[in-house]
């Protein structure tokens, strides 16, 4: 995908599962969000730091991610619709 995201095999298929383009555009939307906020992003000068999973909330819908420098990793989606 573009801007820095990537997007695991798993949530490109729960994607294709969503109900609806409109729901797509929803979770993209937050996907965005998370992308830029820079509270999301590890602190790279911390030495050894850990991997962690997130996650991030819309109206309908969820996501859990793995930030990087420069991308997010998408690892799982949901939806509530």
């Amino acid at each position: 995908m573009r801007y820095g995201v990537v997007v695991e095999e798993l949530a490109i298929e729960v994607m294709a599962q969503l109900p609806d383009d409109r729901a797509r555009q929803e979770v993209m939307a937050l996907v965005e969000v998370v992308r830029m906020d820079p509270r999301a992003w590890p602190d790279v000068r911390a030495p050894g730091s850990v991997e962690e999973i997130r996650e991030a909330f819309g109206r309908r819908c969820w996501i859990q991610f793995t930030p990087h420098a420069g991308a997010i990793e998408v690892r799982d989606i949901g939806w509530a619709g």
